[in-house]
């Protein structure tokens, strides 16, 4: 707060703090564009609500360090799916380390409740088999896109989908009788 006759603490940008033209147009477009597509996917490799945002900064920290290095000429979302799931992987390990027992709070709206039981029971599962549904189920990526995307045979891709479906199915029998 600032003292009544004093400058204000912050004044207003008029012209930004880069040039047209200095190449940040199509990584902020990129931003806007994938925004929404990344904070998905945090959630639902089981970053917690309350550290999506940051784990969002992270990944396009990322992105921003290494756009020079990358293909533009390619789709960015499996890129960012991958540095998505080494940042969940991160949370995640970091987590273990400091455990907590904290119940999440009650939603109000049934289709949030539900997308959050989905991402509690998506938590659940073995990383490899959590990242094969979400791609598969959830994203609508094919066998062979998987199994290009992470260096696998189709097949392998198929096998763990199957596990990873009776594990999620197993995930929220268990997390609605824990209610």
């Amino acid at each position: 707060m600032t003292k009544p006759g004093s400058p204000a603490q912050y004044t207003p940008v008029s012209e930004p703090d880069r040039p047209p033209g200095s190449g940040l147009e199509i990584f902020h477009a990129v931003y806007e564009r994938e925004f929404d597509y990344v904070w998905r996917n945090l959630g639902r490799m089981g970053v917690p609500h309350g550290e999506i945002a940051d784990a969002v900064h992270e990944v396009f920290i990322v992105l921003h360090r290494r756009w020079n290095d990358l293909d533009h000429g390619r789709s960015l979302r499996p890129w960012l799916f991958g540095v998505a799931r080494r940042v969940a992987s991160d949370l995640r390990a970091k987590r273990r380390e400091q455990p907590t027992d904290v119940e999440p709070p009650a939603v109000e709206d049934p289709r949030i409740a539900e997308r959050d039981l989905l991402w509690r029971a998506l938590a659940m599962l073995d990383e490899d088999r959590r990242t094969v549904i979400i791609l598969h189920d959830l994203e609508g990526h094919t066998g062979a896109e998987i199994a290009a995307q992470l260096d696998m045979s189709v097949n392998t891709v198929h096998s763990r989908l199957r596990l990873a479906r009776a594990d999620l199915l197993a995930a929220v029998r268990k997390l609605r009788g824990a209610r």
